[in-house]
């Protein structure tokens, strides 16, 4: 543990800084809490604050003196005054290392026992934000890299808030000190072999000594990046549903590829590198109009079908086996894909299944045709026509088709005013913004228009 003093402490370290950056309708906050001197400050100010307060502290074992760190946290937070939860993980080497693993899982853990009216704060600091914009910028960042660590983003069902992102670290030690606290060193952050550790130790000093304002710099950067950003994501609305063909080929190529990236990101993906995009946009553009491109990354795929391109999950859900319908069940779950509603009240079993590969249906009034033609002809996108669910008779007879309406069948084995007129709704969950789409409109109804 330390208590060094390198100042006083500054006036603008208090909890009108917590009080400011949290959402009106936050009825509760949850510190991130290492032990080290930025979240015990945190932690203090936050139990200056109206709210109720939850440390929470997630125990990676990456360190030989974790457990140790993990008991001085359960303590410093009893002392205090807050409720404490240890979390324990064990962080995977993915992509660019053990350190983006354990940031990725304990993000994962803070997220999982978070209410909606709940925000999560991290104390990343002034300093914080220019080591990362100055780690972005050497590894090749874009424009999106430059918005550098955000104030505030959804975090699970709640938030996740920086309230120190203005503040330089040396003030936080000057309040550390004025208040007594007392916190513990991870001696990696040492290690200059760590790129993010050779910038704290080797590079910034050497530029703030220069430049002492750098990273006030470095805020009002971050700064405009974001509202920048904010005002490309205005300018093409929210970003809701497909995103028309042929207003986005009208686009320069530059404008093609904001437009793309801020169209992925509205949806809740995080976009593909500009190579993958630029790759990608080639083949979804020029591609000729009887192919179906891909742009597909580790976060998701876009998709063209027709006019327009669609968000999709990096990978499209399975088809679920089939499954009996509850006996006079009004509605039943199709697996993850969504939930089927206007279940007709029916004597003797009646199941739901995905379609057959070269099935054949004959919908009321229309004549039989293969099942991929008869969805085709409704407009229903191609990664849905083996996942809409058909409901089928103990014999496999298949007597309605959700979100189409009933086959000859089925409207034989019912009244006409019981015959079933299923509903069909996608569920929502599924990663992939225009995953619940059917069609290019909306979803199908039994006429064959769309609602």
């Amino acid at each position: 543990m330390s208590s060094s003093s390198n100042g006083t402490a500054s006036a603008g370290v208090n909890p009108a800084l917590i009080d400011a950056a949290l959402p009106a309708d936050c009825r509760a906050v949850v510190v991130g809490y290492s032990g080290g001197l930025d979240s015990t400050v945190l932690l203090h100010l936050a139990l200056q604050g109206p709210r109720p307060v939850r440390a929470v502290h997630v125990h990676h074992g990456l360190q030989a003196a974790a457990s140790d760190w993990a008991a001085h946290c359960r303590a410093t937070a009893t002392r205090l005054g807050a409720a404490f939860e240890q979390i324990d993980i064990t962080p995977h080497r993915r992509g660019e290392g053990l350190e983006a693993g354990a940031r990725a899982a304990r993000y994962r853990a803070l997220a999982a026992g978070l209410d909606p009216d709940e925000a999560v704060l991290t104390a990343h600091h002034a300093d914080d934000q220019l080591e990362t914009l100055l780690y972005r910028l050497l590894r090749g960042t874009g424009p999106d890299g430059l918005v550098g660590i955000q104030p505030m983003r959804a975090l699970g069902r709640g938030w996740l808030i920086r309230p120190l992102l203005g503040v330089p670290r040396e003030q936080l030690e000057a309040y550390a000190v004025r208040h007594g606290l007392d916190w513990v060193d991870d001696p990696s952050n040492a290690s200059l072999d760590i790129d993010r550790n050779y910038l704290r130790h080797r590079v910034i000093p050497v530029m703030t000594a220069r430049w002492p304002a750098a990273a006030a710099a470095a805020g009002r950067l971050a700064d405009h990046a974001r509202a920048q950003r904010a005002v490309i994501a205005e300018w093409l609305g929210e970003g809701s549903g497909p995103l028309s063909l042929a207003d986005w080929r009208t686009r320069t190529r530059a404008a093609r590829g904001v437009m793309l990236r801020e169209w992925i990101r509205a949806g809740g993906q995080q976009p593909p590198g500009q190579r993958r995009l630029d790759a990608g946009m080639a083949a979804l553009a020029d591609a000729a109009a009887d192919r179906h491109p891909v742009l597909a990354w580790p976060g998701g795929q876009v998709r063209r079908h027709g006019e327009w391109l669609y968000r999709l999950p990096a990978a499209l859900p399975s088809i679920p086996p089939a499954q009996v319908v509850p006996t006079a069940a009004r509605e039943a779950v199709w697996g993850s894909l969504g939930t089927v509603t206007g279940l007709p009240a029916a004597a003797g079993p009646l199941w739901l299944r995905g379609l057959h590969p070269g099935e054949r249906l004959a919908l009321a009034g229309r004549p039989a045709k293969p099942a991929r033609e008869v969805l085709r002809e409704y407009g229903v996108v191609p990664w849905w026509r083996d996942r809409l669910p058909v409901l089928v008779d103990e014999h496999d007879a298949c007597l309605a088709v959700a979100g189409l309406g009933p086959t000859r069948g089925g409207q034989a084995r019912w009244p006409a005013t019981a015959a079933p007129d299923l509903h069909w709704q996608p569920h929502s969950g599924v990663a992939g913004a225009d995953w619940p789409w059917l069609t290019a409109s909306g979803q199908i109804v039994p006429d064959g228009s769309f609602c």
